[in-house]
């Protein structure tokens, strides 16, 4: 599975909700509701769509909680079959970009190690010849555990990064910015007296990494804010590649069409690193379970902009 649209100069809806319907109906994706128990859904987009969500509630291993703390124990019987199903969806191995160049590269910040790989992967693409004219670091101020730092740290290529002990993502990030391209940053720093509302930018070389403020004072910044962050650097028939992680794809994907948007033409992307970087931490079972419930929220946030 592909995460790529080329939004049309007309019926850009119409695009967003194809490829919608089109990964709704990847064969892989019913096979993985049914290995869990469940009854493919019958009716309009929307309604299949509402109904699956609903479905994934047993998929809620987070409850609240951080993505580390999700136990990596799997479906028994069934965690084997859900990974190669998974692999179908593209949750599980890294495709590289279709084109050579964009007009802007974003990459989605996450948890510590994940964040750095995400990094780690653009500026592999970019020593293969990959060229950007705009690179974009997407994160916010969110605190990091130790638990994220020390799985950095006991890794030794990457482990100068955390060597200062950052204290936020944003932090995390623009070490791992300066520590990929060689050069220092310049950090500017927007206090708030509601955490929630703090920002801050760096620019390192010809990139930008943008901490957002949240969209509600009353929650930390989400994906949908990093992206609002950054969308109005993006004009009509730009091209903007997305690099995350391979099994976060469709949900950041279905929210970045839906942040930045379909009434221009434009193409967006994603794309993840190799899954195996992360040795097993985030990648199992329990893992690409919660991840498809968060696709298919994606999906349904996505459908409902559309109505907009």
């Amino acid at each position: 599975m592909v995460y790529r649209l080329e939004v049309p100069k007309s019926a850009g809806a119409a695009a967003v909700r194809e490829f919608i319907e089109s990964w709704l109906e990847q064969p892989a994706l019913r096979h993985i509701v049914e290995l869990e128990g469940g009854a493919w859904p019958q009716g309009s987009l929307e309604k299949r769509v509402a109904a699956l969500h609903d479905f994934s509630d047993r998929w809620d291993f987070r409850g609240g909680s951080e993505r580390l703390e999700i136990s990596s124990a799997g479906p028994d019987g069934s965690a084997e079959s859900i990974l190669s199903e998974a692999e179908k969806l593209g949750l599980t191995l890294a495709t590289p970009p279709s084109r050579s160049s964009y007009d802007h590269a974003l990459v989605l910040g996450g948890t510590a190690l994940a964040s750095i790989y995400r990094l780690r992967r653009l500026y592999e693409l970019l020593d293969e010849g990959l060229q950007v004219e705009h690179i974009a670091i997407l994160t916010a101020l969110r605190e990091v555990g130790e638990a994220e730092l020390e799985l950095v740290a006991g890794r030794e290529d990457i482990a100068p990064i955390v060597v200062d002990r950052p204290r936020t993502e944003f932090e995390v990030m623009v070490a791992a910015l300066e520590f990929f391209s060689g050069e220092e940053a310049r950090i500017e720093w927007e206090a708030h007296e509601n955490p929630h509302l703090e920002s801050a930018k760096a620019r390192c070389g010809n990139a930008l990494a943008l901490a957002a403020p949240s969209a509600d004072p009353h929650r930390r910044a989400n994906t949908r804010d990093n992206y609002d962050a950054y969308s109005r650097f993006i004009g009509p028939e730009d091209s903007v590649l997305i690099v995350t992680s391979s099994i976060y794809l469709p949900y950041q994907f279905f929210i970045g069409l839906q942040a930045l948007g379909w009434n221009e033409p434009r193409t967006i992307e994603a794309v993840g690193f190799p899954p195996e970087w992360m040795e097993g931490v985030l990648t199992g079972a329990t893992n690409v379970l919660q991840e498809v419930r968060s696709a298919l929220f994606g999906a349904e946030m996505t459908l409902r902009g559309l109505e907009d």
